[in-house]
């Protein structure tokens, strides 16, 4: 009985970094209003969409570790970063 309130748990704390995911993800891939906005925009919903599936599969596959999630999320905020930087050229 105490191994599966264990999992119940960790699942909870996976689909609540899964949530914070979208919530953070989802602001940053709002298009900014200059005339490459619209380009950078699909880049990063195509970048945020792939990784959002990785996680999500991971969970259901039961192979999520905190350590790729902050990898992912780092490496998704830096490329939206870096894509809007050039798109306000």
């Amino acid at each position: 009985m105490r191994a599966q309130s264990v999992i119940k748990r960790r699942l909870l704390k996976e689909l609540i970094a899964l949530f914070v995911f979208v919530i953070i993800g989802g602001i940053f891939t709002m298009p900014i209003f200059t005339t490459n906005g619209e380009i950078s925009s699909r880049s990063k919903l195509i970048l945020f969409i792939l990784v959002f599936c990785r996680v999500a599969w991971q969970i259901y596959k039961r192979t999520f570790r905190f350590r790729n999630y902050f990898i992912y999320f780092a490496v998704f905020i830096g490329f939206c970063i870096w894509l809007d930087s050039y798109a306000n050229e």
